[in-house]
């Protein structure tokens, strides 16, 4: 197999802003082990997301991502 498993991580992600808000709603879930979590700040998005996949901020090549 050409890919490493290992290195991979599947995340379902849901956006959303309640009606008359200004701030967005945030609930992700990590596939592989089934945890979620509600979340208001898209830095603790990142900090979920990196539990699994360590620190992306030095890899990302597009820092429009951060």
């Amino acid at each position: 197999m050409a890919d490493n498993q290992a290195s991979r991580a599947s995340f379902l992600i849901r956006i959303w802003r309640e009606r008359g808000q200004l701030t967005w709603r945030v609930w992700v879930q990590h596939i592989q082990s089934g945890e979620s979590a509600y979340l208001r700040d898209f830095d603790k998005l990142w900090t979920f997301v990196e539990r699994w996949t360590g620190d992306l901020h030095d890899d990302i090549p597009h820092k429009g991502l951060r």
